[in-house]
């Protein structure tokens, strides 16, 4: 087993060294459990959001372990890079690599602080008349983040956590580990496919795109015709496999 622990957290290791145990005996309160799986820990005062990811395949136990980094090694790095250029995401804490009798990678798991807020999803997509305030916040949140040539790979509301401070909206970003880095703006095309998986309510995807156009100085009506193109041509994609 690999353990990569931050620096601020080094005193943890031990109990960082548990956690395939901890997932495997169901300890933990569960957040997420799907194809991969959550859960919250506390040690020693110190909240921790842990991520088990899904056991990989043959194939990719080979690729992980000779030339790509894990998802859970990308979570860790890109953590810090988030940070770095300024967009807010829970701290990175530990990664941990489990490996087979060959040597081989096999399950990996991110460790992360707790940061308090809400899926945004719940605050916008779920609810019938959504706080218009809300929906331009997230937009202009997505200005920054391209702004800063981050290009999040799941870029969808439930990986925004919502909390308020002094009256106004502050994000969270969440599961990160598909990310792409640019220097400077990326390019407008790039931008508006990254928006893609933001939501599938049409009506909520329109106004957050016209929202994102105007902070960008773009004309809203032409965006959103575009943007709903990409989205038409994501879904028939999804569709399609």
């Amino acid at each position: 087993m690999r353990l990569i622990t931050a620096p601020d957290y080094q005193q943890h290791e031990p109990f960082l060294r548990q956690l395939p145990q901890l997932f495997t005996q169901g300890q933990g309160t569960v957040i997420y459990q799907q194809r991969n799986e959550v859960r919250r820990f506390e040690h020693e005062g110190t909240v921790m959001m842990a991520k088990r990811y899904k056991r990989v395949n043959a194939v990719q136990q080979v690729v992980y372990s000779t030339w790509r980094r894990t998802k859970a090694c990308r979570a860790f790095l890109f953590a810090q890079e988030f940070r770095r250029r300024g967009i807010d995401t829970p701290h990175e804490i530990a990664y941990i690599e489990t490996t087979n009798a060959l040597g081989l990678f096999t399950v990996g798991y991110f460790v992360s602080s707790f940061v308090e807020g809400t899926e945004t999803s719940l605050l916008l997509r779920e609810v019938q008349d959504y706080p218009r305030d809300l929906a331009d916040a997230v937009a202009a949140h997505v200005v920054l983040m391209h702004s800063r040539g981050v290009l999040h790979g799941d870029l969808n509301l439930s990986n925004f956590l919502c909390r308020r401070e002094d009256g106004a909206y502050r994000f969270s970003v969440i599961d990160i580990n598909r990310s792409h880095f640019t220097t400077g703006m990326p390019t407008d095309e790039q931008c508006l496919q990254n928006m893609v998986r933001i939501t599938h309510r049409r009506d909520l995807y329109d106004y957050l795109i016209r929202s994102y156009a105007r902070q960008r100085g773009w004309d809203p009506s032409a965006t959103s015709a575009r943007a709903l193109a990409l989205l038409d041509a994501f879904e028939h994609r999804r569709f399609k496999l």
